[in-house]
């Protein structure tokens, strides 16, 4: 890797690890105008308001401190006002991080330990596990890494007794990013990993999306090219799927610094260009355009176009400059340095490089006085001030021990692991004499040892074997007993249906012959004028009242016998008017009504609805409303109700008629019946008018119970979904 390739070669890493981080950045802005907008326009509770306040001071950590620690003290504020302990150790966890982004470290550790006692002192596993996290990052901030990796771990802990999914996760992640600072990359790696397992879990694209970028930065650590651009290629794709522009514009200069490090420059400049224009498109000029500009003036550079080096720079510039993005701006100074010098421009390229290097010092930045001081030295010495030449190669030379230190004890650790492995592979030469001996005397064990088990293997197999046919033999005499039971049941069921059958025609015989023949009787009496037209007028009211009675019973039987047959058991459902049928059953059934005197009523919402069959609903209304003017005494009444109850539509009949014993009661809805009932004048019925009605009730998930006195009435309650 070229040792003058300062935005690319040394700080991509860096970029990588923190690709995912730099885009939740940016959507903090669009949080906090949306937290900013709930909080105004909203009537909020106080517990929600605490909640809100709380949630927008920490999205304003990431942008603006001092909002951060305006809206967390208001948060204590109302918290503590209406002694919401776990508001104020929200408040408080908060406070801290604003305090320490303005460098307030002191009040930042009082603040976050306060918070954590009182989540401690309360039972808040979830304010501990939130004050132990910050003050890890404060402690991590400050490069105190052993005590950070040791808040972060506990609390990690709790998250893990509490089932804190996307706490663990979190917490996996600033465990792994605290192993990268402490160059222990495997740890990091594999803390990372358990970060991206949860999250996908969770199905946390962001999340996921993160964790790719952190795996892509620490591969590129390891120098493994492929695999980093294999996981950053995954946070692209998995930002497009969530239209993250801001996301895929950092994951575009990520895979382009990839093919940067892989002499790729075709490739490099595409991504780069590619990243210049979503970020154009979408007005974000700082974090992405002029990124995108400087890595393209970097591989420009490289591959000696100056020129169009020179054009990416500036271009950069008159965006940085009144931003006042100084990191931003040391990199585009010594980038044009840079150009300059292999322009033989020399004197104009020293200012840019000293402008560069002096930015770069201001912010304590190895990396960039590391690559300053390199052209510098090259500057000075084609201009022939070699004293200052040698004055800049000495800077350069400390900071690149300083930084390459780390690089070198590995490199000695790996020397020395090789030592010790070699000596291990020498001893083990040295031990196969005796284990030829000892293989020997093993052998001969070892097929004692084998034959033992493949003779066990085969025992058990054939246990297997055998258990296996014996279950087999029990399942199919279960089988066969379960199949006869089923049967018996048929059989059973059958019998009472055709004794049913038998019973109800025998009834229908009985019941409709003898109107038949009164009626056939009363015709051959007019014929023969021994009847007067007077007399039949006097019994024409009786013979309307049986035949209304033979029709309804005609009904009954024909519908029962079609809900028997296939095809006929699945309800068509539909919202019906109550009101409508009641009303429908009251004219069907005006003349006996008139004919007894009975006074109906009804006390029906007009618009309530039932959800069921049309055609069933009105069944079972003409069966129970006939029944209950049969059974009522002339000058009785029949009411009917409906009303709307915990989601359900109640339907009542209410009659003043004879009643029912308990013993009739209990056989009211069976097949079991003995012969045909009689209504107070006389009027007929087969008995399978209610067994009708009761089947379905049933099938338009309903239900129906009875209530009834002998000479008192009876009370019948129906209940159907309304929906």
């Amino acid at each position: 890797m070229s040792k003058h390739n300062s935005y690319l070669s040394y700080s991509f890493a860096l970029l990588i690890i923190l690709l995912i981080n730099a885009t939740y950045l940016l959507g903090q802005v669009s949080k906090v105008k949306a937290l900013k907008y709930k909080l105004s326009h909203t009537n909020l509770n106080d517990s929600v308001k605490i909640r809100t306040l709380g949630d927008l001071a920490y999205a304003f950590s990431f942008v603006h401190p001092d909002s951060t620690i305006k809206y967390a003290k208001q948060c204590l504020t109302l918290s503590e006002n209406i002694t919401c302990n776990w508001g104020i150790t929200y408040s408080l966890s908060i406070l801290a991080m604003g305090m320490h982004a303005n460098s307030d470290n002191v009040s930042a550790i009082k603040y976050i330990n306060q918070s954590l006692d009182l989540a401690r002192q309360t039972g808040d596993n979830y304010g501990e596990a939130t004050a132990l996290n910050n003050k890890a990052i404060i402690y991590h901030n400050l490069g105190k890494l052993d005590i950070a990796l040791v808040l972060y771990k506990e609390s990690l802990n709790i998250r893990k007794e509490s089932k804190n999914l996307n706490g663990i996760a979190n917490s996996y992640n600033n465990i792994g990013n605290t192993y990268v600072d402490k160059a222990n990359y495997p740890e990091a790696l594999e803390s990372h990993f358990n970060s991206l397992q949860i999250r996908e879990e969770l199905n946390d694209s962001m999340g996921m999306a993160n964790s790719y970028g952190n795996i892509a930065g620490i591969y590129y650590l390891l120098k493994k090219l492929d695999e980093t651009n294999a996981y950053a290629k995954k946070a692209l794709d998995m930002q497009i799927i969530l239209g993250d522009y801001d996301g895929i514009i950092q994951s575009s200069i990520a895979l382009g610094g990839v093919c940067f490090e892989k002499k790729e420059y075709r490739k490099a400049i595409d991504y780069f260009n590619f990243a210049k224009e979503k970020a154009k498109d979408q007005n974000n000029l700082v974090f992405g355009y002029s990124k995108a500009l400087i890595n393209l003036g970097e591989v420009y550079n490289e591959i000696n176009l100056p020129d169009s080096a020179m054009l990416c720079y500036d271009e950069a510039l008159s965006i940085l400059e009144p931003n006042e993005e100084i990191r931003g701006i040391s990199f585009c100074e010594i980038g044009l340095g840079r150009s300059l010098l292999l322009k033989n421009k020399v004197k104009e390229a020293i200012v840019r490089l000293k402008k560069g290097y002096d930015l770069a010092f201001s912010l304590h930045n190895k990396l960039h006085l590391l690559e300053g001081a390199k052209y510098l030295a090259d500057a000075y010495e084609k201009e022939g001030n070699y004293t200052l030449s040698n004055q800049y190669l000495r800077t350069y030379i400390i900071y690149n021990d300083s930084i390459f230190n780390e690089e070198s004890v590995q490199r000695s650790h790996k020397i020395e692991f090789n030592y010790i492995l070699e000596k291990k592979q020498n001893e083990i030469s040295l031990l196969e004499k005796d284990k030829v001996i000892q293989k020997a005397k093993n052998d001969f064990q070892s097929l004692l040892l084998i034959g033992l088990i493949v003779t066990i293997i085969l025992l058990i197999v054939f246990i297997y074997y055998v258990n296996r046919f014996r279950v087999k033999e029990v399942k199919a005499k279960e089988l066969i007993v379960q199949q006869k039971t089923e049967i018996e049941k048929q059989a059973q069921n059958l019998a009472s249906l055709n004794n049913f059958k038998n019973k109800t025609f025998s009834i229908l015989s009985h019941d409709l012959r003898s109107p038949i023949s009164s009626l056939t009787q009363v015709l051959d009496l007019i014929d023969q004028d021994v009847m007067s037209e007077e007399d039949f007028k006097a019994l024409k009211q009786n013979f309307r009242a049986q035949l209304k009675s033979i029709n309804i019973l005609l009904d009954n039987t024909l519908n029962w016998a079609k809900s028997q047959m296939n095809g006929e058991h699945n309800p068509v459902k539909s919202h019906v008017n109550i009101d409508l049928l009641v009303e429908r059953n009251f004219q069907l059934f005006h003349q006996i009504i008139s004919s007894k005197s009975i006074e109906v009523k009804k006390e029906i919402d007009s618009d309530l609805t039932a959800w069921v069959d049309t055609n069933h609903l009105d069944i079972v209304l003409r069966n129970i409303i006939f029944n209950a003017i049969k059974f009522t005494n002339n000058y009785g009444h029949v009411t009917v109700k409906a009303s709307k109850e915990n989601g359900r539509a109640i339907i009542q009949i209410i009659d003043t008629g004879k009643g029912m014993s308990k013993e009739v009661l209990d056989k009211l809805f069976t097949y079991n019946i003995q012969s045909g009932t009689f209504g107070t004048n006389g009027e007929r019925g087969a008995g399978i008018g209610l067994i009708l009605t009761n089947d379905f009730i049933e099938r338009n998930e309903g239900t129906i119970s009875v209530q009834s006195q002998v000479n008192q009435g009876s009370e019948f309650n129906l209940s159907f979904p309304l929906n």
